[in-house]
């Protein structure tokens, strides 16, 4: 694993205050060695001695200029700011069951379920006529607002979009003064049903811009080859030699299409990711508890990095020792996700 590249402050809050120009920021103090290859935690960012920030309804901050505007209609990052730049937008929840479930179609316990097909024939993220799911399009409650958290929480029915159970879930996003915002999952349901959330942001490091000058590393050696459907073959591949090739870091490449999951290295909340944009100074690192990460290029220099369990799991056997999808009843669901966006030199 390649030294770790130290990481460093967001500006300073005398630049949040100047205007806002297409120049790259100055380089800061050191924070941490968070930014380059590393299977650590990004939790493992210094904590604040002291939090004094107000609370500003719907919106999360830091006093070094990074803005994360929420929003209880999908339970949503409607945008993410720095320096007045935007660098991230449209995270919206996605469930029951992220990513494509083949045909629409699974067995559970015995019984045979069909859900909303809404992608070429299979069911994607959660079913519904949006392709974006249910989760997504949902007004979602907001329970909770601190100056440094919001949680949103939705009951789905029995029966919605073909699921079994009544499923209920909250959605909590928390903003440390440094930089981190966590995502942590809770779900709970009265009947064995699927579970597979996740937050579909769009990350655009370089302002909106293009894909030049991205550099991407992502922890894992192994991918999921997919068919004409864009389901999972079965079959765990080697990166190596292939277009998905991040294990080491390297220029993210515009010219390819990517909508491809990563079979992660390491178990536990560990680093996963980083993405870093050499023209903004900007680094975006992804730190998760679960065994799969998609890769999508959206266009306009965006990309989305959503961690997730394998695609199409309750389907292939073979992916068991990955983890389920199948949440119990009377069980709790629980997983966190943090995307971290730290200042470099």
């Amino acid at each position: 694993m390649k030294k770790q590249r130290k990481a460093f402050l967001l500006v300073a809050i005398s630049f949040l205050l100047g205007a806002c120009t297409n120049t790259a920021p100055e380089k800061k103090s050191e924070l941490s060695s968070l930014a380059g290859e590393s299977s650590d935690p990004v939790s493992s960012v210094v904590p604040s001695s002291a939090d004094t920030r107000e609370l500003i309804t719907d919106q999360l901050y830091t006093d070094t200029g990074l803005k994360v505007y929420l929003n209880a209609k999908g339970a949503r990052i409607d945008k993410i700011t720095w320096q007045n730049r935007q660098i991230a937008k449209d995270g919206f929840t996605v469930g029951r069951c992220a990513n494509r479930i083949a045909q629409g179609k699974f067995t559970l316990n015995g019984t045979d379920y069909s859900v909303t097909v809404n992608n070429n024939g299979n069911s994607l993220h959660g079913g519904s006529r949006q392709w974006n799911g249910p989760f997504a399009n949902a007004n979602w409650t907001k329970v909770e607002q601190t100056p440094a958290s919001i949680t949103y929480s939705l009951h789905s029915a029995d029966g919605e979009e073909g699921y079994p159970g009544n499923m209920d879930m909250t959605v909590k996003y928390t903003l440390s003064p440094e930089g981190e915002l966590g995502i942590e999952y809770t779900a709970t349901s009265d009947a064995d049903t699927l579970c597979n959330p996740t937050n579909h942001l769009y990350i655009s490091a370089n302002g909106n811009t293009s894909y030049d000058n991205l550099n991407l590393w992502i922890n894992a050696d192994k991918y999921t080859p997919l068919d004409a459907k864009q389901l999972p073959t079965g079959e765990v591949a080697d990166v190596a030699g292939t277009k998905y090739d991040y294990s080491t870091k390297r220029a993210f490449s515009g010219s390819d299409e990517y909508d491809d999951n990563y079979v992660l290295k390491g178990k536990g909340f560990r680093h996963v990711a980083t993405l870093t944009s050499a023209s903004n100074y900007l680094s975006i690192s992804v730190a998760t508890d679960r065994p799969g990460l998609q890769l999508y290029k959206a266009g306009q220099g965006q990309i989305c990095l959503e961690t997730q369990m394998l695609p199409d799991a309750i389907n292939h056997p073979e992916f068991d020792e990955y983890g389920t999808t199948i949440l119990k009843a009377g069980e709790t669901f629980n997983s966190k996700t943090s995307y971290s966006f730290l200042a470099i030199d």
